[in-house]
């Protein structure tokens, strides 16, 4: 929000304390305190507008902003302020995703009543806090996303090469395999351990009160109501228009092949929240 257009940025900033303050006087807040994991280009920062303005004023939001904590890192590790050394899917993956676990279990220690950010499914987390808090994602078509994220990547300078090259990368095959970092919550998923991370990441999927879908959001909201009493306002959302990526033949089949894994996941969650397989 804060790289909207000052205009732009007071309204929905408006709209969000607007709906918070009215809680607050009303004491409507949500029937359970809200763990939202936001995987990466499922539409979560819109949707996270809409959380928001869900709770009441005098109760804590817990956020986990990316570009503040890649800078802070780069700054303590390496002295410099830039935020692409510990981009969440770069070399230092492993580093950044502990961190960001630190980060979740203090504001969970600290009673936040909403918390939103980029971070792995936490088994500490969910041990510690799984009894009052509800764990919520919403995702995405895999392949979808995956092309969403790299055209990102590239028009911010965080990945620099063809598609062909982030095919064969580890940083694109980290974004390939978003599903199956998040859900299982290891940071780096090597060639061949994909079976393993799968089966640990279906017993975390099982653990989550609502996952919704990005295709489907008037589902989510529904689902997300009968949870927790209360739902964001389908007004909040704010889908980007990708251009997409023309892909060759080969190429499609090599990213398909990639996104087993996120893909099953994406089928399984489909299928427990009642969701229509997606076409083809």
């Amino acid at each position: 929000m804060r790289k909207l257009p000052p205009l732009e940025r007071f309204i929905r900033r408006s709209r969000v304390y607007r709906g918070r303050v009215a809680r607050m006087v009303t004491q409507a807040k949500l029937k359970h305190p809200c763990v939202f994991m936001h995987v990466p280009k499922c539409g979560g920062t819109s949707l996270s507008e809409g959380l928001y303005s869900l709770v009441p004023l005098n109760l804590k939001i817990g956020i986990l902003d990316s570009p503040s904590i890649r800078r802070a890192m780069a700054l303590q590790y390496y002295d410099r302020d830039e935020d692409k050394t510990f981009h969440d899917e770069g070399d230092e993956v492993v580093r950044i995703s502990e961190f960001r676990e630190r980060l979740l279990l203090m504001h969970l220690a600290h009673e936040c009543h909403l918390i939103h950010g980029h971070f792995l499914f936490s088994e500490t987390a969910y041990r510690h806090f799984g009894d009052r808090y509800k764990f919520v994602t919403i995702l995405r078509d895999p392949i979808v996303r995956t092309i969403s994220s790299y055209r990102m990547a590239t028009r911010t300078g965080h990945f620099e090469g063809d598609f062909d090259t982030f095919l064969d990368s580890p940083k694109g095959r980290r974004m390939i395999l978003h599903n199956l970092r998040y859900f299982s919550g290891i940071p780096d998923v090597a060639p061949g351990e994909e079976a393993a991370a799968l089966e640990k990441a279906k017993t975390n999927l099982a653990r989550f009160a609502v996952v919704g879908f990005i295709e489907e959001q008037a589902d989510f909201v529904r689902h997300f109501r009968e949870v927790f009493g209360r739902a964001p306002s389908l007004g909040h959302y704010n889908r980007a228009r990708d251009e997409g990526v023309e892909l060759t033949a080969p190429q499609r089949k090599k990213l398909e092949a990639l996104s087993w894994p996120d893909l099953e996941i994406d089928a399984l969650a489909r299928k427990r929240w009642g969701c229509a397989p997606r076409p083809g």
